[in-house]
């Protein structure tokens, strides 16, 4: 680069922008020997070279060396700044370089587009430079538009669709003699596919994400990023769908701090035209091992906020502890009706035990007595609903549902992403519906073909996830919850989380009576005072 002592009318600057799709450093290379023979033959040396390899596009992208040539010129530590087209300087239109030759005029420095034949200090081209800027814009946009649609085009054939493959699995090209086509497919990376698929087993053992992750810190294996692991990054891992070698979908979001737009995949699966989820190659485990995974991590974690979190991050999830008794938290105290919880071998006040007198005179029950009370009651009200009454139908019905939903959490998050790709079926087949009629986006007996071949597409895939619906949302199997022993045998053999799910829907109030005194002798079977869900039919 040359630096020389001439005062700023004889200096120019060179800026120079590589888009990382279409050049490379020989392209700039030629694009500067260009300028500088452009600046010296007017007499002019060249102060400093700028080079950037970031969006011009892009809203929010923050360009530090665009920035500073500007800076450098408005700084008036040189005169002009030539780029080798306009579109290396801005694709943004003209409301953007519009703004750069306000700021260049009021000092009378230059902008020169050397291919286009362009000086801002030339009035009749202003215009010009208004058209091609929108030219260049115009371009942008239908660059992103053909991208977009080349990658919708592939994801229903199973292509993986670019960026990282979730650890365990890499990215393979399926026609690697031909640079033109660059389908690629997931396939187990040789080194970390181990590593990744006894992470799988773990945690479809039961074992925590936080287990996990210092297991791996322990044993020296770093993400790809090179850093250390952490519980919300085993969790993330899990629940991608390209964990399972399935197709993710992606959304547009916007940074709060920076503005910057980026695209971010979700937990949500692409659907293929049959309504089935689009496989991507291999995965570090099988679809239904990743929705059992999935239902153990949702079962121990709660969402901090409906919608957004206070980062502007949907989804994001807490850690909770579990309940280690039956009836903590569904016991209520019979002096302040709040929440008794486990001490020992007793149900005690929260209020009286974290808040003193003040709040509560408190009161205690026996733990194991109170359970057995509790559960033998559960289930002498269950065997005693009459099947032949709709109201006992719906709650025995109610019951079976989630009982044995519980018995198959992969069967039961199936169910709930099945309805919400219904939803989001009908709300593409709305928008189709709304381009074709309203906006008249296909016209011609070749549109028209076009939107009935789209819209035969959903109306299948609707079919499909309907039929998946009614085959996940049989009738259960009542049975059981009638026969006093197949019951009995049944809840022993669930667990404390099921047990206190079906309590929770069942009771309406579960009260403990405080002793009459110290020393009081009464069964614990007389100071449990439940209410079930069915008495409400008689209000």
């Amino acid at each position: 680069m040359t630096t020389t002592t001439a005062g700023p009318a004889g200096l120019a600057d060179i800026f120079l922008r590589r888009s990382t799709l279409m050049d490379d450093k020989a392209t700039l290379d030629a694009h500067e020997g260009v300028l500088r023979t452009a600046i010296e033959a007017e007499g002019k040396s060249v102060r400093k070279v700028w080079r950037e390899e970031v969006s011009a596009s892009k809203r929010g992208v923050k360009r530090e060396e665009f920035d500073a040539a500007i800076a450098a010129v408005l700084a008036r530590d040189t005169g002009e700044l030539w780029v080798y087209k306009l579109d290396r300087l801005s694709r943004r239109g003209m409301g953007h370089v519009g703004i750069v030759l306000d700021d260049f005029e009021r000092i009378g420095a230059a902008l020169r587009a050397h291919v286009d034949g362009l000086d801002s200090r030339n009035p009749n081209h202003r215009i010009i430079f208004a058209v091609a800027a929108e030219q260049a814009r115009s371009e942008a946009i239908n660059i992103g538009v053909r991208t977009r649609i080349g990658k919708e085009a592939h994801r229903p054939l199973g292509h993986w669709p670019g960026g990282p493959p979730p650890f365990g699995l890499k990215s393979q090209r399926l026609f690697p003699d031909d640079s033109r086509r660059r389908a690629a497919q997931l396939v187990r990376h040789p080194v970390e596919y181990p590593t990744a698929r006894e992470m799988a087993d773990r945690l479809l053992a039961g074992e925590s994400a936080l287990r996990i992750a210092g297991w791996l810190n322990a044993g020296g294996t770093l993400t790809r990023r090179g850093k250390l692991w952490r519980a919300s990054t085993v969790a993330a891992w899990a629940r991608t769908p390209g964990t399972a070698g399935l197709m993710h979908r992606k959304e547009r979001v916007e940074d709060p701090s920076t503005g910057r737009e980026y695209w971010r995949p979700t937990g949500d699966v692409v659907l293929g035209l049959d309504g089935t989820p689009v496989r991507v190659g291999e995965g570090v485990m099988t679809p239904e091992e990743r929705l059992r995974v999935v239902a153990i991590l949702n079962a121990r974690t709660r969402e901090l906020t409906p919608g957004f979190t206070n980062a502007q991050r949907p989804g994001k999830r807490r850690g909770v502890r579990p309940a280690e008794s039956l009836l903590t938290g569904i016991l209520r105290c019979g002096r302040c009706a709040g929440t008794m919880v486990s001490g020992g071998k007793q149900y005690r006040c929260l209020a009286r035990a974290e808040s003193g007198p003040g709040a509560c005179q408190g009161m205690y029950i026996d733990a194991d007595d109170a359970d057995s009370v509790v559960t033998e009651r559960w289930q002498t009200w269950v065997t005693t609903l009459d099947p032949d009454d709709p109201y006992d139908v719906d709650v025995l019905m109610k019951i079976a549902r989630e009982w044995y939903g519980h018995q198959d959490p992969s069967r039961r998050l199936r169910l709930h992403e099945t309805k919400a790709a219904i939803e989001g079926v009908i709300d593409r087949r709305d928008k189709l519906d709304t381009a074709y009629y309203v906006i008249g986006a296909f016209p011609g007996e070749d549109g028209e073909h076009r939107y009935q071949t789209l819209k035969a597409a959903l109306d299948g895939q609707l079919a499909t996830l309907r039929a998946e619906i009614d085959d996940l949302s049989h009738d259960a199997d009542l049975t059981p919850l009638l026969e006093p022993e197949e019951l009995a045998d049944a809840w022993r053999a669930a667990d404390l989380h099921t047990r206190r799910l079906l309590l929770t829907l069942t009771v309406v109030q579960l009260r403990a009576i405080p002793a009459k005194h110290r020393g009081d002798r009464t069964p614990v079977s007389e100071r449990i005072a439940p209410v079930w869900v069915t008495s409400q039919k008689h209000d």
